[in-house]
């Protein structure tokens, strides 16, 4: 059951994801502030971070800044990205520090905290995909089967590995978030996958 909803969540997240690139408009930019937020609220859980309350929302926010960044200034995409990404691990490191001397699992909370800050930040890669697809004026079908089969047969790959690592007592919300992760992650990649296949199909 627990490997189902992991399986459940990724494919949900992928079809969303692909489904609103072609759609174009705010539908991309609200399908990937669902999972930035998603990611927030459920990867402290699955990764087992300490302080969860502050990283939950160090995590959601970068992931939503990062969506409306490339949303609303289209002309420089995934420019502001380095920026979010290098203050949100400056507030991981500050929300860490502030747990004090002797605090357990420091480190180990921090590499974690800035592993779903990465994965939340890239979830705005699904915003970029869009624009690319609607400028390079390829049709729907074309970037679904062009991105999408390679993507899923790299989540597939990718998924077994996710939930082998998945704990064995882990709540609803962190399962679902490891379904969604990895979707957020291959933002970046159908960002290159589109304009790799609109370069090929020019």
């Amino acid at each position: 059951m627990k490997y189902a909803r992991i399986i459940v969540a990724a494919v949900v997240a992928l079809v969303l994801a692909l489904t609103a690139g072609v759609i174009g408009s705010w539908a991309p930019l609200l399908v990937s502030v669902a999972m930035a937020v998603t990611i927030g609220v459920g990867w402290p859980a699955a990764a087992g971070i300490q302080a969860r309350r502050r990283h939950n929302v160090l995590i959601a926010v970068a992931g939503t800044l990062a969506c409306l960044l490339v949303q609303l200034v289209p002309s420089q995409r995934l420019v502001w990205l380095p920026a979010i990404i290098g203050v949100s691990f400056m507030a991981v490191c500050v929300a860490e520090l502030v747990r004090g001397e002797g605090a357990k699992y420091r480190l180990e909370s921090a590499l974690a905290s800035v592993t779903g800050v990465l994965a939340a930040a890239a979830a705005s890669g699904w915003i970029a995909f869009s624009r690319v697809a609607h400028d390079q004026g390829l049709s729907g079908w074309l970037t679904v089967a062009g991105v999408g089969a390679p993507l899923t047969i790299i989540l597939v790959v990718a998924g077994a590995r996710v939930i082998s690592a998945a704990p064995e007592n882990l709540r609803r919300r962190g399962m679902i978030t490891l379904g969604v992760t990895p979707v957020a992650l291959f933002g970046m990649v159908a960002v290159f996958a589109t304009q790799l296949l609109a370069a090929v199909v020019a």
